[in-house]
């Protein structure tokens, strides 16, 4: 029994939580430090440091890690005991009564000493709303505002409470990634490698009851100018002087990703139950499920030289061989949708992307010909072949995230902040009172304890005097 007491006061001390928050700092900076959801076998073939350090502590999986999760559990166990262990301290009235109470101000009143009191009375209880909490020695013992220590605890429970959304985060958690093709409707599994499973959550686990399609895709831009950097000193040091002006050069391809946008619909049973048009951090949510823009393909139908057979290539490819051309060539992103020019109106786009041929010499050095621009239904000619473009599909990629924990984690993750805030910033005052008599005159003695940055015990000093006088 005396082992466990002492387990508990550790837990249950300040010293006990800084260390555990240390040890957990540690795993957090690891964290940061190794690339995380990586294969070991990958990080070992492309001769990742450390590798018996990461293999034992599963530093390529730090958070799911056994260490990790203990430590966790460990700084749960330091939050309930201390709760616990303060609940007792901080509920008991009488423990938080000063002692040795000593005046910090002495105000001058031309109250009578029969009077004195009953008008100390009025004047901090009735018109200040202070409220009376006990006597010692002869002073009236006052609180007003928010007691810091009930705040304090509350927000150390609110710590608490997010425990159990962290465990079921953990527990029921599914993430994957979904490619949608407009019009198609799609199962809610992941097409791009495996889905990341909660402790909990089996491989074969049942798909959620509905389906989802994309209706529409749309991706929007806005017009760039490129900067024009003069070669010449001289002029280099006019711009940085002030003496001559930037100059900018607005090409035909100088644009600039505005937004990507999804417009989703959810279907069960036929009947659509959400939908929403998604952008990057504006998901769709329901029942537990979000939905995330995370990016877009985009497949060309080519043909080459007239050929009867169309080819299909993937933009924004560096240097690729297509089959039929003699020489490699860089795709560029095809561009398409609305374009929101610098005089503020908006136009739509029609389709084109650029692209250009790219030589390696007998040394391997790489240069590349000036680009060119192929617009849909047109041509072009790179080393003599006809590059036609016919036409393209887009897809939109989005990433899926179901978490029943997200509800209890944003309620009193909220209330952690709001308590805190309240703790830093509230006004709490203890104010203790006296009345004495000193050379025939009426003396109202203070003293005043108060907490939060807005708390000012020299400003209550000078109202009581105000309404004294008054």
């Amino acid at each position: 029994m005396i082992i466990v007491k002492k387990i508990y006061l550790w837990l249950s001390s300040l010293r006990g939580s800084i260390y555990v928050l240390g040890l957990l700092c540690v795993f957090f900076l690891l964290g940061t430090v190794f690339p995380q959801g990586r294969d070991i076998a990958l990080y070992e073939e492309r001769g990742g440091a450390f590798l018996p350090l990461v293999k034992l502590l599963d530093l390529l999986n730090i958070f799911n890690s056994v260490w990790f999760l203990s430590l966790s559990f460990i700084f749960f166990l330091c939050l309930l005991f201390c709760a616990i262990r303060r609940y007792g301290i901080v509920s008991n009235k009488e423990k938080g009564l000063p002692k040795n109470i000593k005046p910090r101000y002495s105000l001058r009143t031309c109250w009578g000493v029969g009077e004195a009191n009953e008008e100390a009375f009025q004047v901090i209880e009735k018109t200040l709303n202070f409220k009376r909490i006990g006597q010692n020695d002869g002073w009236v013992i006052l609180q007003k505002g928010l007691y810091y220590k009930w705040l304090t605890w509350l927000y150390h429970a609110a710590i608490i409470a997010c425990f159990p959304g962290l465990l079921l985060s953990g527990f029921f958690m599914t993430e994957g990634i979904l490619t949608l093709e407009a019009g198609k409707e799609t199962e809610i599994k992941s097409m791009m490698g495996d889905e990341t499973l909660g402790w909990l959550v089996s491989p074969d686990h049942p798909l959620p009851s509905f389906t989802i399609i994309l209706d529409e895709f749309l991706t929007e831009y806005v017009e760039f100018p490129e900067l024009i950097y003069p070669d010449d000193k001289r002029s280099r040091f006019a711009i940085a002087l002030g003496w001559k002006d930037l100059e900018y050069e607005l090409k035909e391809n100088s644009l600039f990703p505005k937004d990507w946008l999804s417009r989703l619909r959810l279907i069960r049973g036929g009947e659509t139950v959400a939908e929403k048009t998604i952008e990057v951090n504006h998901p769709l949510k329901f029942e537990s499920y979000s939905f995330y823009q995370l990016a877009y393909t985009q497949t060309l139908n080519l043909r080459i030289n007239n050929s009867k057979e169309l080819i299909e290539v993937d933009t924004g490819r560096r240097a690729q061989e297509i089959a039929g051309l003699n020489s490699k060539v860089k795709v560029g992103t095809l561009r398409t949708g609305t374009l929101f020019k610098l005089n503020g109106t908006k136009v739509k786009i029609s389709p084109f992307l650029m692209m250009k041929e790219v030589i390696t010499d007998a040394e391997g050095k790489v240069t590349t010909r000036e680009e060119q621009k192929l617009e849909l239904g047109k041509s072009i000619i790179i080393d003599g072949d006809k590059i036609e473009l016919i036409d393209f599909q887009e897809k939109s990629m989005l990433s899926y995230r179901y978490d029943p924990g997200v509800p209890l984690l944003w309620v009193f993750g909220s209330l952690v902040f709001l308590i805190m805030a309240l703790r830093c910033f509230g006004r709490w005052y203890m104010l203790a009172y006296k009345i004495e008599v000193k050379d025939g005159k009426t003396l109202l003695l203070l003293s005043v304890k108060s907490k939060g940055l807005l708390a000012d015990p020299e400003w209550l000093k000078d109202k009581i005097t105000r309404i004294i006088n008054a």
